[in-house]
């Protein structure tokens, strides 16, 4: 498979969704959570992001998977082991971490960019229509690689 088209599925699939679902958790936690910008609940919040991003990553363990045979680029390879729950628990941790950073961030940024009117309203539909239709055309795309059954058409 071409570079190119491995690098469309990427953006497509995982890499949009997975903004999406930061921007998720951040718009959810300032949404529900009174007093959201104290430091221990915001540690908390980005401490159950994290989980449930870990969680989000399992879902998608098959494609990636998929993705990462089918590319020779060290780098993209790179970008798709991001997504890999299947590492040393060493790297399995650094992710968990990482992911816990990208939380907190998410909750900080969407609580400075936004006002309480934009993150009660309508927002997340918006986040999620987006990550809806990101999706439909990343698997769109790559339906015959990621189906089970290849053969099918």
């Amino acid at each position: 498979m071409k570079k190119s088209h491995v690098l469309l599925v990427f953006t497509f699939l995982l890499l949009i969704p997975y903004i999406c679902s930061l921007a998720i958790i951040g718009i959810g936690y300032n949404a529900l959570v009174l007093h959201s910008a104290e430091i221990c609940r915001t540690i908390i919040g980005a401490l159950v992001g994290s989980i449930i991003m870990f969680a989000v990553k399992a879902t998608i363990q098959r494609p990636v998977d998929l993705l990462a045979v089918q590319t020779n680029d060290g780098l993209l390879k790179q970008l798709l082991r991001f997504f890999s729950i299947r590492r040393r628990y060493f790297l399995l941790f650094a992710n968990i971490v990482l992911d816990f950073i990208l939380c907190f961030a998410s909750t900080y940024l969407v609580r400075s960019i936004m006002t309480l009117d934009q993150i009660v309203g309508n927002s997340i539909g918006f986040v999620l229509l987006i990550m809806f239709v990101s999706t439909c055309l990343g698997a769109y795309v790559e339906y015959d690689n990621l189906s089970i059954d290849p053969q099918q058409h």
